[in-house]
């Protein structure tokens, strides 16, 4: 599915880059070049954490932007995706705003 900038506004979504040395990270961090690099390689999330040394929970946080990973574990994923770790872990912020949601969706 393709979805314009307009239908993200619409629903109250707001992406938007931040570097890695942004402290104040309001929102939930995504990082759409490790789902892509995931996706690309094939390979499989519970693969993925145990050859980085992390638990599959652990990673999954990681890959849903709900954790954002330390220097190491940043630097262990992009070895093991074979690809440079600053471009893998672009943050990128999504904020929504619930009420804009509410009343275009019906979700709560």
């Amino acid at each position: 599915m393709n979805v314009s900038a307009g239908t993200h506004a619409k629903l109250g979504v707001n992406f938007s880059n931040r570097s890695q040395s942004d402290e104040a990270v309001k929102g939930r961090c995504i990082y759409p070049n490790l789902k892509l690099q995931i996706y690309k390689t094939g390979m499989r999330q519970n693969l993925l954490a145990k050859l980085v040394g992390v638990n599959d929970a652990y990673l999954s946080r990681i890959v849903n932007g709900v954790r954002v990973p330390g220097e190491q574990v940043r630097l262990q994923i992009a070895k093991v995706l074979e690809c440079d770790a600053e471009w893998l872990f672009e943050q990128f912020t999504v904020e929504v705003n619930r009420n804009i949601m509410q009343e275009t969706t019906g979700v709560k």
